[in-house]
């Protein structure tokens, strides 16, 4: 067999025209347009200067760039050397311009910025609305919770492999710490965002009750209503829930909060009086029992005997014992509605266990809510409860799929610079969280940010102009066409935002 037989007379040279890399960027470029997501930004970093580049413009093509995968600010020459398909595109040193004049403004640009991008995102939301019927709702195992809009905040480390400003050592090793709010209804879709110095800690209130705000702000007010937010143990602060149960309480509002909680002593004194028969069998992501069969049991792989299947994981409730315990209220401090709830689960092979864990062999994690004892059907039973917090997990998917799309490489060494570049990147993710949400459909609407390069966003076309209009052609064999075509389409019927 001739394995090489496939390059035999081909030539590669330099001499194509009309022929277009990257050509499902239109799709996210488009669609800045079309939300007022690029108007917006032009009129908040609109200047009394004469400029050949608006910096809106400017900013949304870099936002485009992240997206499609640009690591560095070289990396946004991809646009600007095909001018015939995306028209007068700023040069990276124009792009790097933009970025410092960004930084040199502070807060006043960034609150201009934020207002551009929250005011488009009321126009996108609105039409997500309209496709879907709705907002999408909060997937909990095997249910789905509607017309609840959920917040999730987390903290990441971005790794610097060179001196950087503010970059410093923390628990994983040396760079920023920066801290986000992502909504779990939109796949994801950043709502906040703050570039934090390396040694930030990850409890700390101050930014997490601003973030939390930020990201309430950011949410269009016919979503606002109803809200769920959740934090995982490290960002856990008695400042912060204090802060929640406060924001839980306005009149006309609905919010529930799920926060992370410490394994302490008075806990682990209260997990020692739980008695067997308090603890209810946990559920995994698919509403199915948490159980394994017993390395004993019989032959059978579909019998339903007890003692051929070991429960792995199991929730309850501490409240009353650490309320009305022995040794009286121990959480007199703390907001009146918080419940604090356990799960324990077996721990998989080569899990460090702590000294009161290796007790009894399992492996405990606490947090608390304020939804109401009271609440009726699935969403009151304690396995429910329990996933709810668990699916906090998925705003570890936005960061890992954030990282591939801007949030793992800051560029510059100036601080306020780089804090620019994660706006442009988080603008990014929101750009492809609304191109899932609005224009596709099936495996695509699902996809990570490198599939969606992979089958959309890079590939190529051809320029074709006649009858005073430019036609952009797909491959006919590629898989994707339709779905490339069918978007376009979509884009282009969507109303023009002010």
């Amino acid at each position: 067999m001739n394995v090489t037989g496939w390059s035999r007379g081909l030539e590669v040279t330099g001499g194509g025209q009309g022929v277009v890399s990257h050509a499902g960027l239109v799709l996210l470029r488009h669609l800045a347009d079309k939300t007022g997501l690029t108007g917006g930004l032009s009129r908040a970093l609109a200047s009394p200067r004469l400029l050949i580049h608006d910096r809106g413009r400017v900013l949304a093509d870099l936002a485009c760039a992240v997206a499609d995968g640009a690591r560095v600010i070289s990396d946004f020459r991809v646009m600007a050397d095909q001018r015939e398909l995306f028209g007068l595109v700023a040069s990276v040193p124009t792009a790097w311009r933009t970025l410092k004049e960004i930084a040199l403004a502070g807060t006043r640009a960034d609150r201009r910025i934020t207002a551009a991008v929250n005011t488009a995102r009321r126009h996108a939301w609105a039409q997500v609305a309209a496709r879907h019927g709705a907002l999408p709702g909060v997937r909990l195992a095997d249910r789905t919770l509607d017309g609840v809009t959920c917040i999730r905040l987390d903290a990441t480390v971005t790794f610097a492999h060179s001196d950087k400003e503010l970059a410093e050592p923390n628990f994983k090793g040396y760079g920023h710490h920066p801290l986000l709010a992502v909504c779990d209804n939109t796949g994801g879709e950043p709502l906040a965002w703050k570039l934090r110095p390396g040694s930030a800690g990850s409890n700390t209130a101050a930014d997490h009750t601003a973030i939390v705000d930020a990201a309430i702000a950011a949410v269009p007010p016919a979503f606002r209503r109803r809200l769920m937010i959740t934090c995982d143990g490290a960002g856990a602060s008695h400042d912060l829930v204090r802060h929640l149960d406060k924001l839980a309480g306005r009149r006309g509002y609905e919010l529930t909060y799920s926060v992370g909680w410490a394994l302490c002593e008075r806990e682990k004194t209260a997990l020692r009086l739980v008695p067997q028969d308090a603890w209810q069998i946990a559920i995994d992501g698919r509403g199915q029992v948490r159980e394994r069969r017993a390395d004993d049991a019989c032959g059978n792989d579909q019998c339903g005997h007890r003692d051929c299947w070991i429960e792995e994981a199991h929730v309850t409730e501490l409240t009353g014992l650490l309320r009305e315990g022995p040794a009286g209220d121990q959480l007199e401090a703390w907001p009146a509605a918080m419940r604090v709830f356990a799960r324990r689960e077996r721990p998989h092979p080569g899990a460090q266990l702590t000294l009161f864990e290796a007790e009894d062999g399992w492996r405990y994690s606490l947090w608390v809510t304020n939804r109401p004892a009271d609440t009726r059907g699935w969403l009151g039973q304690n396995a429910y409860i329990d996933a709810a917090h668990r699916v906090h997990a998925r705003v570890e998917d936005a960061i890992r799929t954030g990282k591939d799309a801007g949030l793992g490489h800051f560029p510059s060494f100036d601080y306020q610079v780089n804090a620019a570049w994660l706006t442009a990147a988080m603008t990014g993710q929101i750009l492809l969280a609304w191109l899932k949400l609005l224009t596709l459909d099936g495996d695509l609407a699902r996809a990570e940010p490198k599939t969606l390069r992979y089958r959309l966003l890079h590939t190529a076309a051809r320029l074709v102009r006649g009858g005073r209009k430019r036609r952009l052609k797909i491959q006919a064999t590629w898989p994707w066409a339709e779905a490339i075509t069918a978007a376009w389409q979509r884009i282009d019927a969507l109303p023009q935002a002010p």
